[in-house]
């Protein structure tokens, strides 16, 4: 797909538009006959504005995935220049959250790339209507990070009410507990019947002295106190 998009060929130029290629990304999640749906809108609304000739780009991939992650960021956004035309059906097929669909249309932007948008008839480009709803678009992705945000204290609030434990599960007893030191147990038992210290066992085993303290405790090892 990335040499036919290299290779699509230039657009004549129309109503004052640069010289630039067009093309048409389709996404669906399962259904073939949405797909055909949406070619079908794209080309009447194309057809209509003189955006030819035009080049499809499809995939059929959930919007839940990640623009990056999909044929759309891999393949077919790194590969639009300056002055080419995107045409969508819908803006939620680049994404499915605001955050993303933004994330896009930001790069796109700042590509020079005009964004035509087939449901609601709208056009992004370097118009101030454009730039009047991307910052709409910016402050709705701000609310819904935020709403995120409040949405998940809340929850925790709610399961630490209830008594639940937020955070990692708590251990209940020493046998859920796991250190590299203990396969070295029997060696450590040994050296600290023979008087070794704390600070000198956390060296010996490499680690850290409070780790050592912690496991000596944890396995009720007494480090034997040198005769005077």
């Amino acid at each position: 797909m990335t040499k036919s998009v290299k290779n699509a060929a230039k657009t004549t130029q129309a109503q004052g538009r640069p010289l630039g290629r067009v093309f048409a990304y389709l996404r669906v999640s399962t259904d073939e006959q949405e797909l055909d749906s949406q070619k079908l809108g794209v080309l009447d609304y194309a057809k209509k504005r003189d955006l030819q000739p035009l080049k499809f780009v499809s995939e059929k991939i959930s919007g839940s995935v990640p623009a990056s992650e999909r044929t759309l960021g891999k393949e077919l956004l790194p590969n639009l220049q300056q002055g080419d035309v995107l045409i969508v059906a819908e803006i939620s097929r680049l994404g499915r959250s605001v955050v993303d669909i933004l994330s896009t249309l930001k790069l796109l932007a700042e590509k020079g790339v005009s964004v035509h948008v087939v449901k609601g008839n709208m056009q992004l480009d370097e118009s101030l209507n454009s730039k009047i709803l991307t910052t709409v678009l910016g402050l709705t992705a701000e609310i819904e990070r935020e709403l995120i945000r409040q949405r998940t204290k809340e929850g925790q609030a709610r399961a630490k009410a209830a008594g639940k434990h937020i955070g990692r599960p708590r251990l209940t007893d020493d046998s859920q507990r796991r250190s590299k030191l203990d396969v070295r147990a029997d060696d450590i038992k040994k050296l600290a019947a023979k008087g070794v210290t704390k600070l000198n066992l956390a060296r010996v085993f490499d680690c850290d002295w409070i780790t050592m303290s912690s496991w000596l405790q944890r396995h009720g090892v007494n480090v034997k106190r040198a005769q005077v």
